[in-house]
């Protein structure tokens, strides 16, 4: 632990034991939200991953691992805190103290790098899959660079973290012959934040190139994004090791607000790192923003056909029967239109999500084929029926569905596709 100067220690007031000073609970509040956080949210990921996808990869054993130092930091980062004054002045604390404080430092620094590492290697050996069986070697390259990087930090700091004292027990007990710990943990702060914007910014390029859908290209995108608050996070927790460890000797006050950038950091990692995995579960929720997109139009629709129907019976009642009639024929196909418009986005929906299942899996894209087509149509078929049986249309509109409606429910379905070979284009075969 870092050594005080006489007179500094000198220049402290008198100690208060009994009722000291402190920084409030806020460092206790945002750990136990964020441990709320990861569980569910590495839950949820475990069980998409289990149960809806059927398969476990390399990068979900080292989110489970990162979860498991994420907890053990929050419990000793806690234990410091309400046991061990880590929430006063340090000349507040007790002698008695100081070993187990200076102890629980170690240990936390250890939990952090683990939790830290074990995230980067869970995104990055999820990035390998969205190059699995192409021939972009530039990102295999950088992803092995970025691999042996993140490796080189964790076996460097963990050593750093124990042996930076000779002998060990030297870091709670005098003597002091311990390298600067200042200046130690501000170095692994800076290759700390380093190693996360590299590993924020490594798949936007690929991504941005992938043959997707524009929209789900820019979701995606925006997703990764997320990385940059925890980088950003990691910048703020390396300013305070700065204040905390090189310029105050008042290490337990001014590392304060360090803790609590260290939850942020590792916790957001975990929740970014886990996000792209979730899709697939948040896809069968019945309030995803593209179903209720779908349902608004529809709904519209439907309100614009009553509309025009109350008009028909109007006219109706004052011998217009013509005008009634053709009032009628348009809420018909208002009505149909809207169906097929929420139809449309529930499938877009699904071929969208086959496409991100294909680029996280890796799985290689070729060209359309008449059979990806056939598949595309049958799947059409398939749920105009089922919608048909559950809103059952008489046998003439039945008919004007499928001849003189069909056109525009075509385009309804295919999400504005000019055709089925348009489609099969975005959807190739898999």
């Amino acid at each position: 632990m870092r050594a005080i100067p006489l007179d500094v220690l000198l220049s402290f007031p008198q100690p208060n034991y009994v009722n000291p000073d402190t920084r409030g609970p806020a460092l206790a509040i945002v750990n136990y939200i964020f441990l709320v956080l990861v569980i569910v949210v590495v839950a949820l990921r475990i069980y998409t991953r289990l149960i809806v996808k059927r398969w476990f990869g390399t990068d979900d054993v080292f989110m489970a691992l990162a979860l498991i130092f994420a907890i053990g930091l929050k419990t000793v980062v806690l234990l410091a805190n309400q046991r061990y004054g880590w929430d006063r002045h340090v000349y507040d604390i007790p002698l008695d103290w100081i070993a187990s404080t200076a102890k629980i430092a170690m240990a936390a620094k250890i939990l952090f790098t683990c939790a830290a590492s074990f995230t980067r290697l869970s995104l990055l050996f999820f990035y390998y899959r969205l190059v699995k069986d192409t021939d972009k070697k530039w990102f295999h390259w950088s992803i092995h660079a970025n691999v042996a990087f993140t490796i080189g930090i964790f076996i460097s700091f963990i050593c750093l973290a124990i042996f930076q004292c000779k002998p060990i027990s030297n870091y709670w007990s005098p003597p002091n012959t311990c390298m600067d710990e200042g200046v130690v943990t501000l170095i692994a702060g800076i290759l700390n934040c380093i190693a996360d914007l590299f590993c924020t910014i490594l798949p936007i390029p690929l991504v941005a190139r992938l043959e997707m859908p524009q929209r789900q290209r820019i979701a995606v995108v925006i997703l990764f994004s997320f990385g940059f608050i925890v980088t950003i996070a990691g910048i703020v927790r390396t300013w305070y090791i700065y204040k905390s460890l090189i310029e105050e000797y008042d290490i337990t006050w001014y590392s304060y607000p360090l803790w609590i950038a260290a939850a942020v950091e590792i916790d957001l990692g975990v929740i970014c790192a886990s996000a792209p995995v979730l899709r697939p579960l948040l896809s069968k929720l019945p309030f995803t923003v593209s179903s209720i997109a779908s349902r608004i139009s529809a709904h519209k629709a439907s309100s614009k056909g009553y509309t025009a129907n109350t008009s028909a019976d109007g006219d109706d009642s004052n011998g217009t029967t013509p005008a009634g009639s053709q009032n009628k024929s348009a809420l018909d196909s208002k009505r149909r239109s809207g169906r097929m418009a929420m139809f449309g986005g529930k499938l877009r929906e699904e071929h969208e999500l086959q496409d991100l299942n294909d680029v996280e899996r890796g799985k290689p894209r070729g060209k359309p084929s008449t059979e990806s087509q056939d598949a595309i149509l049958d799947n059409v078929r398939r749920q105009n029926l089922r919608w048909q049986t559950k809103h059952p249309l008489t046998a003439v509109e039945n008919s004007n569905e499928l001849s003189g409606a069909g056109g525009s429910a075509l385009h309804g379905i295919m999400g504005g596709e000019r055709s089925f070979q348009t489609v099969g284009a975005v959807h190739q075969a898999r």
